[in-house]
């Protein structure tokens, strides 16, 4: 299918689209045309081809329709697939009754026209009308983009509306960039040290949707699907599940697992790393013993396991079931209770 609304310079667009929408006009009601019942709807931002010849009948003519749930601007996509072509657009309101644009345009072949129009939250009609005895042969498009871009997301849109998560209680919902709904977020308040293992699941075919989750602290990751993350103390941990892309939207599903915390109390830093063996700096007075466990966080909120391997007098070496990163340099380790 064809895919409209690329003009190839600023100054293009300023040439063909402004004329157009300066002419926008506002006509007296009609009778609604019997055939805008049975309007074919628009997939967003994709195109219909029309072929018209030149004894088309009125009331054969395809009418095509799109639904906008919000203030916005509807953009109307028109290119010819042959010859110039002269033709009539013609917008109809939600009722079918009133034209709220109709010009006379004339397009150059395989040059594409976008008509701007704001609107409101309602479902419109178009159609193409062959003019002086011309066959029509075009495709036709439209698109939406909201005034405000999660004007439909509710509350929820920000951080000061964030739904509360409780631990083993799955929270549902959905979102959707092209329906101005592109945004749901969450919290959860942890009173004390815990263990919060994070399950984000998408539901309903869902495509391109993502998640967050922002530490007290302010690190930040993207959900994978089963993510596990330690806090050392109270406070808030948030979640963003979002649509960014023109295609994403859909169902999701966000669970949150309590469990204790392992408190730890000894602390000691990377010095340096080989695969799956590091060296650890230690003091005296941290009692290091072989055997003893503990872990790393890293900044995207996963975990490094490891036990010690050697106890020495300033420092250990530790082994990992994991590999260690370039980023584990001078991160802080922390050791579980013996």
């Amino acid at each position: 299918m064809v895919r409209l609304f690329g003009l190839k310079t600023e100054a293009d667009y300023l040439a063909r689209v402004m004329p157009v929408c300066a002419s926008l006009a506002f006509i007296a009601c009609e009778t609604s045309p019997p055939q805008v019942r049975t309007a074919v709807p628009i997939t967003w931002g994709e195109s219909n081809t029309l072929q018209l010849s030149s004894q088309t009948d009125a009331m054969t003519q395809p009418w095509r329709k799109i639904v906008v749930l919000t203030r916005g601007v509807l953009t109307i996509g028109l290119q010819s697939n042959s010859d110039a072509s002269r033709m009539r657009l013609n917008v109809k309101n939600e009722t079918g009754k009133r034209s709220i644009f109709q010009k006379d345009i004339e397009l150059a072949p395989r040059s594409p026209l976008n008509i701007t129009l704001n609107v409101d939250a309602g479902t419109y009609y178009m159609v193409l009308e062959p003019l002086e005895g011309q066959a029509v042969n075009a495709a036709l498009a439209a698109r939406f983009q909201p005034e405000d871009p999660d004007a439909l997301s509710g509350a929820d849109k920000g951080r000061e509306g964030a739904q509360q998560l409780v631990t083993a209680q799955a929270k549902e919902g959905a979102v959707s960039f092209r329906d101005g709904n592109r945004t749901d977020w969450f919290r959860y308040d942890a009173s004390t040290a815990e263990t919060l293992q994070i399950r984000f699941q998408t539901i309903d075919q869902a495509k391109g949707v993502k998640a967050e989750c922002i530490t007290p602290t302010g690190l930040s990751f993207e959900l994978t699907g089963q993510d596990k993350l330690v806090l050392r103390e109270a406070g808030t941990v948030w979640f963003r599940v979002f649509a960014d892309q023109a295609d994403s939207g859909g169902g999701y599903k966000l669970t949150t697992f309590s469990s204790p915390f392992l408190g730890t109390e000894r602390k000691g830093l990377i010095l340096k790393f080989n695969g799956q063996n590091a060296t650890i700096n230690m003091g005296t007075e941290d009692g290091v013993r072989e055997g003893l466990k503990g872990y790393i966080q890293r900044p995207d909120g996963t975990l490094v396991d490891f036990v010690i391997d050697k106890a020495l007098q300033r420092s250990s070496s530790a082994k990992s079931a994991t590999t260690f990163k370039q980023m584990d340099l001078n991160l802080t380790v922390h050791f579980e209770r013996k």
